[in-house]
């Protein structure tokens, strides 16, 4: 098994991405640990793993959508199991009904710290320890409308486009302490909840983590280019 005796973070592990890839680790062999700000949210992904025999999930009530709140979560991971190999942070949302100009500062400033925020304060918090430990993967997610604007959702590529960057930043601060940091992007996913049937160009999110899996063991072309996208249609307006 791949993640055998390894610790994982998955962020977001209670969405419909971040099951999948929960899924995964919890099948390779890992502790997977996924913070929640109210535990009962983690009753779905409870039945959704309960076939799973191997590895060994960690439930922990943490608000990382705080800069305190990351730092006291990564603090009580390493307390409690001593290192983090591995941490995918499948975190942010959609937001639509206005352009830019449109907008107030309230709801600027609300998509920002949703989508935006908590993806700076968990690697803030999680890579000085990899860089300690001179190992590690830090993988960052993103759909395609993260960066490419759509009509009404702008803003979503706005925050989008500063995550990137920002893992552009950390991964190259992190290369020469042999910790690797991502930016994946995901497309045309068929997800348990979205009721779609899988064709044959969708991905379910337990193949997201089986490429998360691959960025990890080095598996993958180019594993030394920060930015990876993994979809199976051809999307000739996403240029990154």
């Amino acid at each position: 098994m791949k993640l055998q005796k390894k610790i994982a973070i998955v962020a977001g592990g209670t969405g419909n991405i971040g099951e999948g890839i929960v899924r995964r680790y919890l099948e390779e062999g890992a502790t997977v640990i996924v913070p929640s700000r109210t535990l009962n949210h983690l009753d779905s992904l409870q039945g959704y793993i309960s076939d799973i025999t191997t590895g060994n999930l960690v439930p922990y009530q943490a608000n990382i959508g705080t800069f305190g709140g990351a730092q006291e979560f990564v603090r009580n991971v390493l307390e409690d199991h001593g290192k983090i190999d591995i941490c995918v942070a499948s975190i942010g949302g959609w937001w639509g009904g206005k352009t830019l100009s449109e907008m107030n500062n309230e709801e600027w400033r609300e998509i920002m710290t949703n989508n935006l925020d908590p993806h700076f304060y968990l690697a803030r918090a999680v890579l000085p320890s990899m860089q300690e430990a001179k190992s590690g993967t830090y993988i960052f997610m993103a759909g395609p409308g993260g960066v490419v604007p759509v009509r009404k959702s702008e803003i979503v590529a706005v925050a989008g486009t500063a995550q990137m960057k920002m893992a552009e930043a950390f991964a190259s601060e992190m290369r020469p302490h042999g910790v690797n940091v991502y930016q994946l992007f995901i497309a045309d996913i068929a997800t348990r909840n979205s009721k779609r049937e899988k064709t044959a160009s969708s991905i379910t999110p337990e193949e997201i983590g089986d490429y998360t899996l691959q960025l990890y063991a080095g598996e993958v072309k180019e594993p030394n280019n920060y930015i990876q996208k993994f979809m199976r249609v051809t999307l000739p307006w996403f240029r990154v």
